[in-house]
């Protein structure tokens, strides 16, 4: 899964144009770090997909969505290796829900942060 969630993030940081020390910059990590994430080395934290879901102004929940480059064949072979994981759509859809939740809190959070 890791992977998958790696390969979706560099696709839709490249849809924006931004680079990986781009990102490693606004997440504060070096950009090995972040590579890492993207190449599904390292098994990120919720805390940090939402923040490179903010970052990146798209949903938590795109990451585990198909991919944003609509290729099949790519798509495909992503997901192949999962075809046998026992994790039911309810399960997922119950992460992403958390996902989500966890967002509008920290939305809530930041609004009433004081300014600087």
């Amino acid at each position: 899964m890791k992977k998958a969630i790696g390969q979706r993030i560099r696709e839709l940081r490249r849809s924006k144009d931004y680079s990986q020390e781009n990102m490693a910059a606004e997440l504060d990590i070096t950009p090995g770090a972040y590579a890492k994430i993207e190449r599904g080395e390292t098994d990120p934290s919720v805390t940090r997909l939402i923040q490179i879901a903010g970052i990146l102004e798209v949903d938590v929940a795109s990451f585990f969505r198909e991919s944003v480059t609509h290729d099949s064949n790519a798509v495909a072979e992503s997901v192949a290796p999962y075809n046998t994981a026992t994790v039911t759509r309810t399960e997922f859809n119950k992460v992403v829900e958390a996902l989500n939740s966890l967002k509008a809190e920290l939305e809530i959070i930041r609004k009433q942060l004081p300014t600087l």
